[in-house]
């Protein structure tokens, strides 16, 4: 296989452990879907079902797709539960996971709670060089398709929030370093994570602001800053940035106190762009049952349910 045509594959093979902090539930979607980053958030939505994709770099062959289906819920007012199943796909990688996050919310004051998180996931990776016409017979490292290796890993956390207002957060994700592969050099790599919330009611509308900061081993500290204003409670539109990376625009709906809609265009600033001008990502929740929202932020929705007092 000529060596032009196998290159950018490979880049984005061994580019993924460098972009793993992005790739997999990418900073941006941490406004509409926090317990992938921070799993001291299960619970926090109550019953609600949630379904997203990603798509990046759009037009570009073999470009990351990631795609998420999720279920929240909280028992006893203090107990969160939240159960994914996450899909991701980059080059020639396909990466299937089961996550469970389980949260224990301690009570501070009237308006605030301490939050522990801890993560469990399941990960199955497969290697598909045929698919995507990259096997080489002349070379040993690239001839054959592989079935990664499942790895079990965990991810932990710690927050302190006021639902209307605040949220301050840290997570150490994929707490052991593993290979996916037991031949090819692509690693599971830890990502340190600080993430942020804030809420300001104005006179006919509201702010919220978000910020997330990660760093994994081999990578540089990645930065995901956003704004949105909200009105009546119903609609948020806003702005995201990362530096280096992307610029985008996102629409954040709540159709009704059950059904919200979320919408995220970017714009990658980096190299990337020479190739591929836009990402887009989507994403849907529903919830169940009659409970009512207890807050109006759009960030955490906790319902007057959830925090009941009660085993089932």
């Amino acid at each position: 296989m000529k060596l032009y045509k196998i290159l950018p594959i490979l880049s984005l093979i061994f580019g993924l452990q460098t972009a793993n902090a992005q790739l997999s539930g990418g900073n941006e979607h941490f406004i509409f879907n926090p317990v992938m980053i921070n799993p001291s958030v299960a619970g926090m939505h109550h019953n609600q079902i949630k379904l997203g994709y990603d798509a990046r770099w759009v037009g570009l062959n073999g470009a990351p797709q990631n795609a998420y289906l999720n279920y929240d819920r909280m028992f006893n007012g203090n107990t969160g539960w939240n159960v994914s199943v996450i899909s991701d796909r980059i080059g020639p990688i396909n990466t299937i996971a089961i996550a469970n996050a389980f949260a224990f919310h301690v009570t501070t004051t009237e308006s605030t709670k301490l939050s522990f998180g801890l993560k469990h996931h399941l990960t199955q990776s497969n290697l598909n060089l045929n698919q995507n016409n990259l096997q080489d017979p002349n070379d040993p490292l690239i001839n054959v398709d592989q079935n990664g290796i499942a790895v079990n890993n965990f991810d932990a956390s710690i927050a302190f929030s006021n639902s209307d207002k605040f949220f301050i957060g840290v997570s150490y994700r994929n707490m052991i370093e593993q290979p996916r592969f037991r031949y090819v050099s692509a690693n599971i790599e830890p990502i340190l994570s600080l993430q942020g919330w804030y809420r300001h009611d104005l006179d006919d509308a509201v702010i919220e602001a978000y910020t997330v900061i990660s760093s994994s081993t081999n990578t540089p500290i990645n930065t995901q800053i956003g704004i949105m204003g909200t009105f009546q409670n119903k609609l948020g539109v806003g702005l995201n940035f990362s530096p280096v990376q992307q610029i985008g625009i996102f629409a954040f709906v709540k159709v009704n106190d059950r059904f919200n809609v979320f919408y995220n265009y970017n714009l990658p600033i980096s190299d990337i762009s020479q190739v591929s001008k836009q990402s887009h990502g989507i994403g849907l929740s529903y919830r169940l049952g009659n409970q009512t929202l207890k807050g109006n932020s759009f960030f955490l929705q906790p319902t007057n349910e959830s925090a009941r007092t009660r085993l089932f």
